[in-house]
């Protein structure tokens, strides 16, 4: 069985709620399922997405959300040197110098844009401490666990691996109370930002022109459209509307023209207010540049199941999805500081502490059973029970020494050699101590997993794992396959443990050849 691991992207909007879940393989992606439903204003937040993950059976396990774009600030700083230990440095003290902000209560993260020789381009986020707080806190009561909180703007470039986007383009995801704008470059992020006219800006212009509530004029909107009816121009105030809209993706795309050479290629629009008829062809002729709905994804990519929804609408929750597969292009994450998620290496030094214990005190006993021959033969028989005696407290520390310790530790090795012989396996001539040792090495030591049990039945290991993550448990088969007798390593269904927040899954090891187990 190939290991698998799911990731969440949930796009938590003002109107409503969109959600892509994918199954991230060692060489697969494909989309799970998808789901959207509008915000229940009877609902707590955390209840509605609750409610919406498991009606949908959508894990929330490994979550990748995002602040909201006009809650964050994004600069662009340059730097006379590339090494990431400066800039680390270097980075707080230049926001320091140019935002109107105490950097005490804002969580700083930063990627590098551009790097030639001894020069660096960084993108930097702010985002206040109580907006992360808040949104840790809804998922943590709706049972999610977000693994990374992204920008809202900047994530939105991870749609390169999914999308024909070569070149330079302007992402524009039009949503209800805001539009965000992300400017990419050959596949990577430049610029971000957000500003208020977006799709309810259009629903007040169709209140005010037709002399509507906003919920009439809302549900006029999506039956209707803002065009004139048999002339296909928008009404006048919805046109206000658009040439505002026009008029910030032109100075958005002009601020970035140092950093895009050539200017612009294209605009694709996504996003609910991206539905509006006449949208696309509207802002192309007040824009000056090509403006389209993002299409399907790339066949090769393995996620034309998002087109089962709608990329238009599911685009934003794609990307945060993406944002958390091996396929991500953004590295920023706001869980940092006392936000960061924590790991108990402690559980992993405990569990491998008392497997190296065993493996000494197995490994102690052959080598005593070896010297108390040669010492029989080479000295007197005083000076050995001495030595014996000696050893049994080293080997048994704690136990009372037997009337015969020299028949007490021939029993001991006889027990074990009998044991080693009974778990023994047939491919390779391995030992129990064998491969303990060898299950043992290959565990990382930086790696955050404990065990709980280990069984070995003939040709099959069993090992009950702690870990406290999906990544833990997909490098954990790595790297145990790596060992030729193991490489038929299988890692089981992965559990949630709701208490720790952490992960369960059993591994097993068939030692038999990949030609025994085929015939």
């Amino acid at each position: 069985m190939p290991i698998m691991k799911n990731v969440l992207g949930l796009d938590v909007g003002s109107h409503s709620l969109k959600a892509v879940e994918l199954e991230q393989g060692l060489r697969t992606l494909e989309v799970v399922r998808t789901c959207m439903e509008p915000r229940d204003p009877e609902l707590a937040l955390s209840d509605q997405i609750a409610r919406m993950l498991q009606t949908h059976s959508m894990q929330g396990d490994h979550v990748v959300a995002a602040i909201r774009g006009d809650r964050v600030s994004v600069r662009r700083l340059s730097f006379p040197f590339a090494e990431k230990r400066r800039l680390a440095q270097a980075v707080p003290f230049e926001l320091e110098d140019q935002v109107p902000y105490d950097l005490d209560e804002m969580i700083i993260d930063w990627d590098v844009a551009s790097k030639e020789r001894n020069r660096s381009e960084v993108l930097s986020v702010l985002a206040p401490r109580v907006e992360i707080a808040g949104l840790i806190d809804s998922l943590h009561e709706a049972f999610c666990d977000p693994r990374t909180i992204e920008a809202e703007g900047l994530v939105l470039a991870n749609l390169t691996s999914a999308f024909e986007l070569e070149g330079t383009h302007l992402l524009v995801d039009i949503g209800h109370e805001k539009t965000t704008l992300c400017a990419l470059h050959q596949g990577a992020a430049v610029a971000a930002r957000s500003f208020s006219i977006a799709g309810h800006s259009f629903t007040e212009a169709i209140a005010d022109e037709r002399s509507l509530t906003i919920d009439n004029a809302e549900r006029y909107k999506q039956q209707h459209g803002v065009a004139e009816p048999g002339v296909g121009t928008p009404f006048p105030r919805a046109a206000e509307i658009l040439d505002k809209l026009a008029d910030e993706i032109v100075r958005f795309a002009s601020a970035i023209e140092p950093q895009v050479p050539g200017g612009v290629d294209s605009v694709h629009l996504f996003g609910g207010g991206a539905l509006l008829s006449g949208i696309d062809e509207w802002l192309t002729d007040r824009v000056g540049i090509p403006v389209e709905r993002i299409g399907l994804p790339k066949e090769e990519t393995g996620l034309g199941l998002v087109a089962g929804g709608s990329p238009v609408q599911l685009a934003p929750a794609l990307a945060l999805a993406l944002r958390g597969t091996a396929r991500a292009t953004t590295q920023i994450n706001l869980r940092q500081d006392d936000f960061a998620r924590r790991a108990d290496f402690t559980r992993v030094r405990r569990e491998f502490s008392s497997t190296g214990t065993l493996a000494a005190i197995v490994a102690g006993i052959a080598v005593l059973s070896f010297s108390v021959g040669a010492v029989f033969e080479s000295q007197a028989a005083g000076r050995v029970e001495g030595e014996i005696e000696r050893l049994h407290q080293e080997a048994f520390p704690g136990q009372a020494i037997p009337d015969n310790p020299i028949s007490a530790m021939r029993e001991a090795v006889r027990d074990a050699n009998e044991r080693a012989e009974f778990l023994g396996v047939y491919r390779g001539n391995l030992s129990a101590l064998d491969l303990l040792t060898e299950i043992s090495r290959r565990v990382p030591k930086d790696l955050d997993v404990g065990f709980e049990e280990l069984s070995i039945d003939k040709q099959t290991i069993r090992i009950r794992v702690y870990a406290t993550s999906f990544e833990a448990a997909d490098r954990l088969g790595a790297e145990l396959s790596k060992f030729g007798p193991f490489d038929q390593a299988r890692i089981g269904a992965i559990e949630s443990d709701r208490r720790t927040g952490g992960k369960k899954f059993n591994v097993t090891i068939s030692l038999a050849s990949r030609e025994d187990a085929e015939s």
